[in-house]
């Protein structure tokens, strides 16, 4: 049975003296005694009540006491009818969770428990990040939850920050993520999403869309936290077309391997300088900048060059490989005499082998094998190195015409289909999707767009 407990204050005024009303908290009833005491006192003639304002329900699942709060006594009634009628038939549902918790907590909840099972964990901790910041909350230890976690997607993941960095302006429209999860409505994602709409593009909007969706269905299906309905029900999502069929063009190939040998200075400079600064005995300021000054001569002078960039540039080329795969590669995975690179796993999850052409070996064969990783660049630095070539380069950085990284795989896939084209018997769909790993011939489509150039010699 659920009984309602009042929880109204208690108010005492006096007739035509408007000044002398006080208001005091439920619980407070002596202090209200004492103040009608002093009333009387002064000849005055108080009067008390119980405003009719806060409620709980109070009613117990499985010997646990829990409780709905109302604004009325009606309400709280109607509250009441309910939970007994639906005790009594059977049909009962604990929607008190929903009520006591905000989508913020939730949200912090699916960055411990589920993002890190995800392969985009860092970008998920990052928007997740985005909004409680955004809402007056602290930002999340992505590192830390990320090494608590029990059985992450990646052990040996690399958080570069360990909050993560804003992706972006901030957003006025996320703080609804401070209302109870059983407030949200499709009211509160449409307001998020034409705000954003106004910064970023449609497809950003919809990937944080998706964050949201996720987080939505673990609440409601993996932690059992019931809601009358679906929050995100009837919610349409924005329209976009996302398919880019940008390629090289000209001679921006050279263009951006001449803007990489630049890179790949400030890179050398930079890698001989921590070398020789740890290979010195003082930790001094003044010692770092000298092994600084020192690795610039030799550098400057042709006997150090390391083309990293360009080499990365290469390999994204001549492999299709997606960033975060040519990223990951360790030297372990490759078999230069056999040119090959294993990559134990990729987007779709399964492994697959890299064919390298003789003039990309050669090209890794001048790359330091000192660490773990065969390019050994932190995501944020490749994002502004990439910028900079593209700004020496006179290639736009912005709008529909930017050159992406991304972009390289587009235009290794379309190279292979348009020698599949110019190759007697030529290329099967079967042997773009071996050079591609697309497992869905419709994404593999996407990037298979054949040269003007090359369809006239076809037809």
């Amino acid at each position: 049975m659920a009984h309602i407990e009042n929880r109204s204050r208690i108010q005492v005024k006096v007739k035509n003296r408007d000044d002398l009303t006080r208001l005091f908290a439920h619980n407070h009833a002596e202090a209200a005694q004492r103040y009608c005491a002093d009333l009387h006192d002064q000849q005055l003639k108080p009067l008390v009540s119980l405003l009719d304002e806060a409620y709980m329900v109070r009613y117990y699942v499985n010997g646990k006491r829990k409780g709905f709060t109302a604004n009325s006594a009606a309400e709280a009634e109607a509250i009441q009818k309910r939970i007994e009628a639906d005790q009594y038939t059977g049909l009962f549902v604990d929607y008190t969770e929903a009520h006591q918790t905000s989508f913020a907590d939730l949200l912090i909840r699916y960055l411990k428990e589920e993002a890190p099972r995800k392969k985009g964990f860092s970008v998920i901790g990052y928007q997740i990040n985005m909004w409680l910041e955004d809402a007056g909350y602290e930002r999340q230890d992505l590192a830390a939850l990320h090494a608590a976690h029990p059985n992450p997607q990646d052990r040996n993941l690399r958080v570069s920050k360990p909050t993560g960095r804003r992706m972006s302006q901030p957003s006025e429209a996320a703080v609804f993520i401070k209302k109870s999860f059983a407030a949200l409505g499709p009211e509160d994602f449409r307001e998020y999403m034409d705000e954003r709409l106004q910064c970023v593009e449609p497809a950003t909007v919809d990937r944080e869309l998706d964050v949201f969706r996720a987080v939505c269905n673990a609440a409601m299906s993996a932690w059992r936290i019931h809601v009358h309905m679906d929050p995100m029900s009837g919610l349409e999502r924005p329209k976009y077309f996302n398919e880019r069929d940008r390629r090289l063009r000209e001679d921006e190939e050279v263009r951006l391997m001449e803007a990489a040998w630049e890179e790949d200075r400030l890179w050398s400079e930079r890698a001989l300088g921590d070398q020789l600064f740890s290979e010195q005995d003082s930790g001094t300021k003044y010692q770092r900048l000298k092994a600084l000054r020192e690795a610039r001569q030799i550098v400057s002078d042709g006997a150090r060059h390391v083309p990293m960039f360009g080499t990365f540039i290469q390999f994204q080329l001549m492999t299709g490989a997606r960033r975060s795969e040519t990223l990951k590669l360790k030297w372990n995975q490759l078999s230069l005499d056999n040119q090959t690179a294993f990559l134990p796993e990729t987007k779709n999850g399964r492994s697959r082998t890299l064919p390298l052409r003789a003039d990309l070996v050669e090209l890794l064969r001048e790359l330091p094998q000192t660490g773990e990783y065969v390019f050994p660049i932190p995501a944020d630095y490749l994002r502004k190195a990439w910028l900079r070539m593209c700004e020496v380069s006179g290639i736009e950085t912005v709008g529909s015409e930017r050159l992406r990284i991304h972009d390289l795989r587009h235009e290794a896939i379309s190279r292979v289909a348009e020698a599949g084209s110019q190759t007697p018997g030529g290329f099967s769909l079967l042997d773009l999707q071996a050079f591609s790993s697309h497992r869905d011939p419709r994404m593999l489509l996407r990037y298979t767009h054949l040269t003007p150039t090359g369809l006239a010699k076809r037809c």
